[in-house]
């Protein structure tokens, strides 16, 4: 819609408005079609409902752009025209009418690279923040959520979606601008700076001694959709130490991801374990923590990188070595491992869980204002939307 008001020469030139893995796919094999996964995740396509949402389109002033939207919508892992175009072949030094499979967003390969294509199981893709993806039986919707996507994964199942914008970036914060000494001693011992800062938080107790943290640092994407949500450190006392202070981002970033499963629980989507990938995941201590807030079990998948091993799954059903996206995750998922967690802890957490849940309630209107002068002083803002 920009393209259209701001270059409208360019709109109305384009014969085809696509996503970037689309055009890829288009690149390889001279084909314009579009993944359901990226038509019904980013564009709403919904085949229960006929397929393009034009009544949306139209309210949204975007009936044009359905003209330009590719025809065929293709399951992820389909095979897409007679493969790998012969002009492309050669310029990459390839076998021409080698395979195309229909890819998908990175995030929904990796839950397919952790083996969650039913409901029940739960994935929970971690790095600079977290990604939370579920199935679903039947459609269910939320504003604490998006979806749910008709078919986004695996055909017949509806996949819900949820997210926190900062996570392992709130610890990489923490680590350069407050743990020096810990930086300094990490490299005089040659180890790992968050091993270290682990071990302090390990002997601090649940609830980090009354301390309780908000993780909003980039606002909120789930369940609360707000953008001009911030960060806080609440409980301060001059018996706190670093210890206490990474212990609480670790706790944080796990009551956030348990606000987001109890919002999907109130829906009817429960699940029974979360299948985990990504950096944060080798810090035993943090995925005993969400086990242990959650109370539901972690489970690590023999190849960690879940995006990668989901993408090769993708390719084996598009090559025709298994005949669909189950079959394949079937043959080609194993888990290695699993955290159990400790009833015990469990109850404990439930009351920091629920400070959690105040706290944001307690502050958001003040947080807002803040935003609301920031804005209206001409302030950098510094993130503020």
């Amino acid at each position: 819609m920009w393209i259209r008001d701001h270059e409208p020469e360019v709109f109305e030139h384009a014969s085809y408005i696509l996503d970037c893995a689309d055009w890829i796919t288009h690149r390889l094999t001279g084909e314009w079609t579009a993944s359901v996964n990226t038509a019904s995740s980013k564009y709403y396509f919904d085949r229960d409902a006929g397929g393009w949402p034009t009544r949306l389109y139209e309210l949204a002033d975007a009936v044009d752009v359905l003209d330009k939207l590719p025809g065929d919508v293709l399951d992820v892992g389909a095979p897409v025209g007679e493969g790998l175009h012969r002009a492309v072949a050669a310029e990459l030094g390839l076998k021409p009418g080698i395979p195309v499979g229909q890819s998908s967003v990175d995030a929904y390969a990796g839950a397919l690279g952790l083996g969650v294509v039913d409901p029940g199981s739960l994935a929970l893709i971690t790095g600079s923040s977290h990604v939370i993806i579920a199935q679903a039986a039947e459609p269910v919707h939320d504003s604490g959520f998006w979806g749910a996507y008709t078919d986004a994964i695996v055909p017949g199942l509806y996949t819900i979606e949820a997210g926190q914008a900062a996570t392992g970036s709130i610890v990489a914060w923490f680590t350069e601008n407050l743990a020096g000494g810990v930086l300094g001693e990490a490299r005089r011992r040659d180890v790992d700076a968050y091993e270290l800062l682990g071990e302090m938080a390990g002997e601090v107790p649940i609830g980090c001694d009354g301390l309780v943290m908000l993780d909003y640092f980039q606002g909120n994407r789930s369940p609360h959709t707000d953008p001009r949500a911030r960060g806080a450190i609440t409980g301060l006392s001059l018996s706190h130490g670093l210890g206490h202070l990474f212990r609480a981002v670790m706790e944080a970033v796990c009551y956030g991801t348990e606000e987001i499963l109890q919002t999907m629980r109130s829906n009817g989507v429960q699940p029974t374990v979360n299948v985990v990938s990504g950096g944060p995941a080798r810090s035993e201590l943090w995925m005993q923590m969400h086990a242990d807030v959650s109370g539901i079990p972690i489970a690590f998948t023999k190849v960690s990188e879940g995006p990668v091993l989901g993408a090769a799954i993708q390719a084996g059903v598009g090559a025709g070595i298994y005949p669909d996206l189950p079959t394949a995750v079937e043959a080609m998922v194993s888990r290695e491992r699993t955290l159990e967690p400790d009833p015990a802890r469990h109850e404990e957490y439930r009351y920091w869980n629920e400070r959690y849940r105040d706290l944001y309630a307690a502050l958001r209107e003040l947080q807002h204002d803040v935003a609301r002068h920031c804005a209206s002083a001409g302030s950098p803002q510094r993130g503020y939307a």
